[in-house]
């Protein structure tokens, strides 16, 4: 059987209710998907999958970091602007051309353009600030000691060293690092095909206009663009409060797809539908709640390979159950090795409460402070617009009832 989650322990009926500490470390054992090889255009935001070696010296040869002269340095111990040293110019160098045939000896220099090849004899540069050209000749007006200016070969990069170790998850600079290692394609996990389901017979998708008693499918646009910003292709479909239509809907996507997210049904009224869809899927349940608020009604399971998280209606609820759980778990299958990893703290400007046993989730905004970045807890009935006036989430752990204005608090950045 396919693989999914680490170390399981099978023991009969799982946990009505979980802490969102035990949620998360489900999801930390998640098992990355396998690994596919690609080249850097496609690289960027994967995570690797091994760990990546150079294949060249980075710079290739010692190269100059200045535009200047190339000099033995010995001729200019004694050089000031007060007791200028004089120099005869034999050429000029500038990058990617060859040195060869090129030899500095004592009392000339070659004029070396910044990243040109250091030419035999020379063991320092000169900046230009420092010379001045008279004819054929330079006057030097300071020092310079070995190896001054001079990047020398494989000073970036080595060949044969491990240039990005396995698990990272690549960035712009990283690609760049990559390019001058001479890497043109590497192994990366591959991407978790999501799809989002909403379920409700009130819903309407975006497009179409929304009449008397409609609902547009907010929750599905909110988390699709959370996942194509995070770099997943996603997919998305409405679901009617049919259990037939629901049986036939989900089964080729549980097939199809390595994460599959409901939005709504998930409590026990007469038309919540998707957990009994679930169980004549044949979904193996791993909790069906969390101590968490919002979010309290996340569900996570798995058939076969696939990773279900069954998410409530309400929406923040549903926003904060994704960006918790979900959309770490999503990380995980794509190769990160701890989705949870990027909390940060930071002081609060206004007093928070909690609930004894509970983790309590706060929309907030960070601001400039007295004391630098602050995080501003925000309140208010208009919960969309909350939601995306927010730009980060404030956790307070079930242990913490209250958090005081200048307390530290624990931050998630969810831009």
């Amino acid at each position: 059987m396919y693989q999914v989650m680490e170390n399981v322990e099978k023991s009969g009926r799982p946990p009505a209710m979980v802490s969102l500490g035990l949620a998360r470390d489900m999801v930390r054992r998640l098992v990355p998907l396998a690994g596919e090889r690609v080249g850097l255009d496609r690289a960027l935001g994967r995570v690797t999958a091994e760990d990546v070696v150079a294949v060249c010296d980075c710079p290739s040869v010692d190269s100059s970091l200045k535009d200047g002269y190339a000099v033995v340095s010995p001729d200019l111990r004694l050089a000031a602007a007060a007791a200028p040293v004089r120099l005869e110019i034999l050429g000029t160098l500038t990058a990617g051309q060859d040195p060869a045939g090129c030899r500095v000896r004592p009392g000339t220099t070659v004029r070396i353009m910044t990243g040109a090849a250091i030419p035999a004899g020379a063991d320092a540069v000169l900046a230009s600030e420092f010379a001045r050209e008279e004819g054929g000749w330079v006057l030097a007006l300071a020092d310079a000691h070995p190896g001054r200016n001079i990047l020398g070969k494989g000073t970036d990069v080595g060949a044969g060293s491990v240039v990005v170790r396995a698990g990272t998850r690549l960035h712009a600079a990283h690609l760049g690092l990559l390019a001058a290692a001479g890497v043109h394609e590497l192994g990366v996990h591959c991407l978790p095909r999501v799809a989002v389901v909403a379920t409700g017979s009130e819903l309407v998708p975006p497009g179409e206009a929304v009449g008397p008693g409609r609902v547009a499918a907010s929750n599905m646009v909110t988390l699709a663009a959370g996942l194509r910003q995070a770099g997943f292709p996603v997919q998305t479909r409405i679901v009617r409060d049919n259990l037939e239509e629901m049986h036939r809907s989900l089964e080729p996507l549980l097939a199809e797809h390595d994460l599959l997210l409901t939005c709504g049904g998930v409590l026990d009224g007469d038309k919540d539908y998707t957990m009994r869809a679930m169980a004549a899927l044949g979904v193996e349940p791993f909790f069906s709640r969390v101590r968490v608020g919002p979010g309290k009604g996340t569900c996570m399971g798995r058939k076969g390979r696939t990773v279900i998280f069954n998410l409530p209606g309400g929406p923040p609820s549903n926003h904060v159950g994704f960006l918790l759980l979900a959309l770490p778990a999503a990380r995980r299958l794509a190769g990160e090795r701890d989705p949870f990893a990027s909390s940060l703290r930071a002081p609060l400007t206004r007093r928070v409460r909690g609930r004894a046993g509970w983790t309590q989730v706060v929309y907030g905004r960070m601001v400039a402070g007295s004391r630098g970045c602050e995080v501003e807890p925000l309140a208010g009935k208009a919960r969309l617009q909350l939601m995306a006036g927010a730009d980060c989430l404030i956790e307070l752990p079930e242990e913490v009832e209250c958090l005081e204005a200048g307390a530290m608090g624990t931050i998630w950045n969810i831009r």
